[in-house]
């Protein structure tokens, strides 16, 4: 099977019922097969850049159907197992059906990887007591719930036969997170970003009490916000009459308001699904296009440069860099996609928004000269018009193509990659046994259910973070590292982090800040001086309507002051819309806000970077991975609040 590309994956989860009818499965796989090739259609537009990844435990039934047809429709298949590989296939023998190893066999030779969750106690307690048993099976249920974008059940649809690890569960943690109790974690069910839809296949079941009699697929998708806010026509309707309505201070209620919990709750997980597979699609098809670019295979190296380069050094340290490719290869390259991206973005709309200020501030001026220019007020008017209409088709191209969304979607993902790099080099984190890659009976010392870096992401973020968290989660199932993580930080990766990442971040961020403190207080002062001028400028403009009052009645002074009097009328009014613009332009980019943001992490890495030692040894060990795994930690935040902030001042025209 051919490597993923260095692309994101939209990923399905699978669970169901063992004890399908015969007769029901080929009815069935037609079923699977129309819902991943209607999730190709609706969400990913048909292109083939997103790989589709199903997540599928492979017990009999629907996680093998499911993993079966998935494959055929070109997905590719993780397998994630309740227990050891030789453990787990005792729970097939006999089996439901003849043949049932070798289907399992054959399936789990396809899977790309066959992650194993760690045990809750020894294979004898779990053999010998069945909850124990279960409690692995509700592990792995987890497992697929929290890395998933949407889970497929193929299930009888009865939610009250709750039982720990059995579908129902899934279901239950998918569409309300997982509870307390069982997560054991403040955090993680704070946190819930394992909620999201659930595609339903209702079958009935071989046992007799079975309440389905039928298979029936559940409306999902696009099917879901129809039925609840109506079509596209309807939905365009009210957009436009919540828009009027903002215009004329009216509250304009939404359709959701009238809707059940159980349905808003449904709503609003399909909404973020949509958003999130957006966000995915267009981060896959914007790194295809960057790749078929004459100069994007050196850009891309030109990202993984800086992150081994000294401050105000010409080259990258190419020992530092041959190692973090070698040891964190999936996420070097994936941090440089981001970066390139985030850069093309960023430069694309801080030229909208400069043009935008340039025109706004034409405009002013022409109009400015329109009514005071007497016989050349027509070409001040033209150019007025022609101003305006630049304005105006900037903005639109500007709303079309979302530049500065890309860009702050894509930093927040190299910026949360970025310490993803520094990590591995470190040993920082946790893996997962795995069935395909690891030899029988290996055991890690250090091995977590959820993924480390993943879950050092801030909680509760807008669905553009979430979807940061999301795709780290997922590469962290994808990142295959070779053999055991190290029980100490690695020295070599020590001096390199310290190196490159604490003294390189508190190089950046004191350069920033002063940078960004000193422009904003530029553009302050300027602005200040501009007023001022205004000020002093309105004196000769007194001066001279005095002295035109006394020789129109007078005729004593032989005074022609009306061109004069009309540039300066236009001088005072332009010296106060300069200030403005500067204003304006300073407040949008909130440089103040950002200068105290750098100064507070210019000071986090300093420190860290006194207390980390230069050498590192057995003593220093476990206070220096703490310390970097918070400041892991504190980067992510800090780089989560700088997204919040300019998502709050959006590219948009000047207004009067």
């Amino acid at each position: 099977m051919e490597p993923l590309p260095d692309r994101l994956p939209l990923v399905i989860g699978v669970t169901g019922h063992r004890d399908l009818r015969d007769q029901d499965v080929p009815r069935l796989e037609q079923e699977v097969a129309a819902i991943i090739r209607g999730l190709r259609r609706d969400y990913l537009g048909g292109d083939r850049e997103t790989p589709i990844i199903v997540l599928s435990a492979l017990a009999e039934g629907a996680d093998r159907l499911v993993a079966r047809v998935a494959l055929k429709e070109g997905a590719r298949l993780i397998a994630p197992l309740p227990l050891p590989l030789e453990e787990y296939r005792r729970d097939f023998e006999p089996g439901l059906k003849s043949g049932n190893m070798a289907e399992f066999d054959a399936l789990l030779s396809q899977a790309i990887a066959a992650p194993v969750m760690p045990l809750h106690a020894s294979l004898e307690d779990i053999r010998a007591d069945g909850k124990k048993r279960a409690e692995q099976y509700r592990a792995v249920g987890i497992f697929i719930t929290q890395h998933c974008h949407v889970l497929l059940a193929l299930w009888d649809g009865d939610d009250q036969d709750v039982a720990a690890g059995g579908t129902a569960e899934v279901v239950t943690f998918k569409r309300g997170g997982i509870p307390l109790m069982v997560s054991g974690s403040p955090r993680a069910s704070l946190d819930a970003s394992e909620v999201g839809p659930v595609i339903e296949i209702v079958t009935p079941r071989m046992k007799e009490t079975t309440s389905a009699k039928e298979v029936a697929v559940r409306p999902w998708g696009r099917a879901v916000i129809k039925r609840h806010l109506g079509g596209l026509a309807r939905r365009s309707w009210h957009r436009v009459a919540a828009f009027i309505g903002q215009v004329f201070w009216r509250d304009v209620a939404e359709d959701r308001s009238k809707l059940s919990d159980a349905d808003r709750h449904e709503l609003e997980a399909w909404e973020s699904f949509a958003a999130l597979v957006d966000l995915t699609a267009k981060f896959n098809r914007d790194a295809a296009a960057l790749e078929q670019t004459a100069d994007g295979s050196a850009r891309l190296t030109q990202s993984v440069d800086y992150l081994f380069t000294d401050p105000g050094a010409a080259a990258a340290d190419g020992e530092a860099k041959g190692r973090a490719v070698q040891m964190a290869p999936l996420w070097c390259r994936l941090y440089a996609m981001a970066d390139t991206l985030a850069l093309e973005r960023q430069l694309q709309f801080k030229r909208d928004w400069k043009v935008l200020f340039g025109v706004g501030f034409i405009a002013f001026v022409c109009f400015a000269m329109f009514t005071h220019a007497g016989f050349l007020s027509a070409p001040f008017l033209i150019a007025y018009l022609l101003a305006f209409v630049i304005g105006v088709s900037v903005y639109v191209r500007a709303a079309l193509r979302k530049d500065q969304e890309r860009y702050l979607d894509y930093r927040a993902l190299a910026e949360a990659l970025r310490v993803a790099v520094y990590w591995k080099l470190l040993g920082v984190g946790s893996r997962y046994l795995d069935a395909k890659a690891d030899p029988p009976g290996r055991r890690h010392a250090d091995i977590n259910p959820v993924g480390v870096i993943a879950n050092a992401y801030p909680i509760k973020q807008p669905n553009e973070l979430a979807w940061v968290k999301i795709c780290l989660r997922t590469l962290e199932r994808l990142d295959k590292p070779e053999g055991d993580l190290p029980r100490r930080i690695d020295p070599v990766g020590h001096a390199i982090a310290r190196r490159f990442w604490v003294h390189g971040q508190f190089a950046y961020f004191r350069r920033q800040g002063y940078r960004h403190n000193s422009f904003a207080e530029r553009m302050q002062a300027w602005s200040d001086i501009l007023v001022v001028m205004s000020a002093f400028v309105l004196v000769p403009i007194l001066i001279w309507m005095v002295l035109a009052e006394i020789d129109h009645h007078w005729h004593v002074l032989d005074l022609n002051i009306s061109l004069q009097h009309h540039v300066l009328i236009i001088v005072v009014g332009l010296l106060p819309g300069v200030a403005a613009v500067l204003t304006g332009y300073a407040e949008r980019l909130a440089l103040k806000a950002q200068a105290r943001q750098y100064d507070r992490m210019r000071a986090l890495f300093e420190r860290a970077y006194e207390l980390l030692p230069a050498e590192i040894d057995d003593h220093a060990t476990e206070p220096a991975h703490r310390l970097y795994q918070e400041l892991g930690m504190e980067a992510m935040k800090e780089n989560a609040e700088w997204v919040a902030i300019y998502r709050q001042r959006p590219i948009e025209p000047l207004r009067g």
